[in-house]
């Protein structure tokens, strides 16, 4: 149920994010139906390397994670969302790939292989879903991605 799966990981990262001013929410319809067929661990995995790459590219006072769920005939769409700098067009083709770096210049200050979406994108795939990123450069960027829903 990705809908209690994500009640708590955001609960979770509000706590972690108030200690910064920031904060986390989600929005979904209750009533809707979340269940999806997917292994907790690697999901778990997929959301937090999320996470982490947003919160690395927040340049605002405030940080802010929103995380939509988003119910389908035959699967659930998951975007979380963040107001960091964002990712210029050009960059957004590659951003799943392995070791891809936006911007040589800010690398050493932010760290990471260039590793955490490749997975996200091989786990997501592994379980029949899909991933892609939307962006506005300077305000932020949403990485989606869908899961099946057990009919």
């Amino acid at each position: 149920d990705l809908y209690s799966f994500f009640a708590d990981f955001v609960d979770e990262l509000a706590f972690q994010l108030e200690k910064e001013r920031g904060r986390a929410k989600l929005f979904a319809h209750k009533d809707d139906s979340f269940l999806v067929t997917a292994d907790r661990e690697k999901l778990k995995r997929v959301v937090t390397n999320i996470i982490q790459n947003s919160l690395k590219y927040i340049d605002k006072e405030k940080k802010e994670i929103k995380v939509y769920l988003t119910s389908g005939d035959d699967k659930v769409t998951v975007e979380i969302k963040d107001n960091g700098i964002g990712i210029e067009k050009k960059d957004l083709a590659y951003l799943f790939d392995s070791f891809y770096r936006t911007d040589s210049s800010r690398n050493s200050s932010t760290g990471g292989s260039g590793l955490g979406l490749a997975i996200v994108k091989k786990i997501i795939e592994g379980l029949g879903g899909t991933v892609w990123a939307e962006s506005e450069f300077g305000k932020g960027t949403s990485i989606f991605f869908t899961l099946k829903k057990v009919m």
